[in-house]
């Protein structure tokens, strides 16, 4: 069961709250997603939040569970996969 936080945050996501995003580049770490938010940040995808990484190109859609962010990117992982508490908090800190 996947909970959404009380109220959104500074981006006006909601922590866990299912969005779609679209692939900008893919990085040695992962992917630059770009999506609509109150503020203007890219969006990352660690290959390991990512289901498969076959077929991924500029522009395509995925959907996704936001997780935070910092000064550098909004943070996501792709529906489906399991993304442990102490693992985000490493990745986005």
């Amino acid at each position: 069961m996947i909970f959404l936080s009380n109220k959104p945050d500074e981006t006006c996501f909601y922590i866990n709250q299912t969005t779609k995003v679209r692939v900008h580049k893919l990085t040695k770490e992962g992917i630059e997603v770009t999506t609509r938010s109150k503020v203007n940040k890219l969006g990352f995808i660690p290959y390991s939040n990512l289901t498969s990484t076959a077929n991924l190109y500029d522009g395509k859609g995925l959907y996704v569970y936001y997780l935070g962010y910092n000064e550098r990117y909004l943070y996501f992982s792709e529906e489906g996969t399991m993304v442990f508490q102490d693992v985000l908090q490493t990745t986005i800190h």
